[in-house]
């Protein structure tokens, strides 16, 4: 008998370990795909940016990360040899990313990247876990393998992005109390174009509403305090740039939308965005009056509706991946699809806003509560 009893623990312990080697493989592979890609042209990715800002911040010159002279000449100091001339390689975050950054940027930019990634790596893996009670219990292995090796993911990864710590804060809400819950959605105010879809969820609840405005208040002032008065005032003119961006990877309906008519005047995208953040609110608020659905649909939303979103803020449609994985076919079909589509998508075809408006469909509205 007792042979039997520690042969049963031991089988039962196996089972146990086992998707736990997986799932540690599968870091593994995301962090070491990402590493590699990154150091085989550093030039080529947003991280570049993001550490100059961070580190003028560390060596003392935090009135500078919004002077696009000193961002360039900061980039070309981080890498020698590289040209940096163009407005797209200018961080467009408030400069309180900057300021929570400027550790990683009083380190040589390949050792702060590695420690980035390895940070945007656990973000996604805590997003993922977090996330797991909106997913069917025998689909949740598959989910964790496609949060981190889908493309949208790789993507966020390699370019040394903040995506996956903002679907922390998105998944984070979900599970805190609603004072917590809201100020972790008022944290995105650090990607403030992710932010607006998710402050109308924030503000229909009392406690929620003053968590928001209280963590975005904050990010705000740290913004002032790390850049000042002057530094400020030449922020909007490079959030602007963004606005008016067209790239390839570009997720929106505006973005789409500008693709027909060719437009590229700030007004015409300053116009569209405000009918689509509309377009946004009725489709997040009438459709449920439960939170946590509204927070899912929030998510997806927030990359619709944003006038510049890129294919690494597609982590941010995860939460629909999720409730939508209700069967193993559910499952293969929206997890294959989106891989489908990124590849698609990122190759020039703008198939993106068409497959995150088909995702958002299918979720009824009551799910996930």
């Amino acid at each position: 008998m007792g042979r039997a009893g520690n042969g049963s623990r031991d089988h039962d312990t196996g089972r146990r370990v086992a998707p736990i080697a997986l799932a540690a493989l599968v870091i593994a592979v995301a962090w070491l795909i990402a590493f590699v890609s990154w150091s085989a042209e550093p030039a080529g990715y947003d991280f570049v940016a993001l550490y100059a800002a961070a580190r003028l911040v560390a060596t003392g010159h935090g009135s500078q990360v919004t002077d696009p002279a000193a961002l360039f000449a900061t980039e070309n100091a981080a890498l020698p040899g590289a040209i940096f001339d163009d407005p797209i390689r200018l961080s467009k975050n408030l400069p309180a990313l900057a300021a929570v950054m400027a550790p990683l940027g009083a380190l040589p930019i390949q050792a702060a990247y590695a420690v980035m990634l390895t940070f945007s790596v656990l973000a996604q893996v805590s997003a993922a876990l977090l996330l797991a009670p909106l997913v069917a219990r025998e689909q949740r292995g598959r989910a964790l393998a496609f949060a981190l090796l889908a493309p949208t993911s790789l993507i966020a990864f390699v370019e040394g992005q903040t995506s996956p710590f903002a679907l922390l804060c998105v998944a984070a809400s979900l599970r805190a109390p609603p004072l917590w819950s809201g100020a972790l959605l008022g944290l995105l105010a650090l990607r403030p174009q992710l932010l607006p879809v998710f402050a109308l969820v924030a503000m229909t609840e009392r406690r929620r509403a003053a968590g928001l405005v209280a963590a975005a208040g904050i990010v705000i002032v740290i913004s002032f305090l790390t850049a000042g008065v002057e530094g400020m005032a030449r922020f909007p003119a490079i959030l602007g740039l963004a606005a008016t961006e067209l790239r390839p990877g570009e997720l929106g309906l505006a973005a789409l939308v500008r693709r027909v008519i060719s437009g590229d005047d700030l007004a015409l995208n300053a116009g569209l965005a405000l009918a689509i953040y509309v377009i946004a609110a009725g489709a997040v608020l009438i459709r449920s009056r439960i939170f946590t659905t509204r927070v899912v649909d929030a998510s997806l939303w927030s990359i619709l509706a944003a006038p510049h979103a890129l294919l690494h803020d597609g982590v941010m449609a995860y939460p629909s991946v999720a409730r939508a994985a209700t069967t193993t076919s559910a499952a293969a079909v929206w997890i294959g699809s989106g891989i489908v589509v990124a590849l698609v998508h990122q190759a020039g075809i703008p198939v993106a806003p068409l497959w995150l408006l088909a995702l958002w469909f299918v979720g009824r509205g009551e799910r996930g509560a």
